[in-house]
């Protein structure tokens, strides 16, 4: 194997430094952020597929949202 470009070094760096953050996650913080993922891929695939959303992704959508607020002190800038 040959020496590695440039892209190469800069992606395996970025890749270290995300998988140093998510280690550095709480077991609660790791589980808001797959529920959210686990909720936005759920409601775009309904959408996309029958061109509509069940209220259980917006439930879905709607917990994953005050998970992620607890778990990472999100505030709302609306006032």
């Amino acid at each position: 194997m040959g020496r590695k470009s440039k892209w190469e070094l800069e992606r395996d760096k970025e890749e270290a430094l995300k998988k140093k953050a998510l280690k550095s996650l709480t077991e609660d913080q790791l589980k808001a952020i797959n529920k959210a993922y686990e909720s936005i891929k759920d409601a775009l695939c309904n959408a996309r597929e029958i061109e509509d959303i069940y209220l259980s992704d917006i439930r879905n959508l709607d917990i994953a949202m005050w998970k992620l607020k607890n778990e990472f002190n999100l505030e709302d800038n609306n006032g």
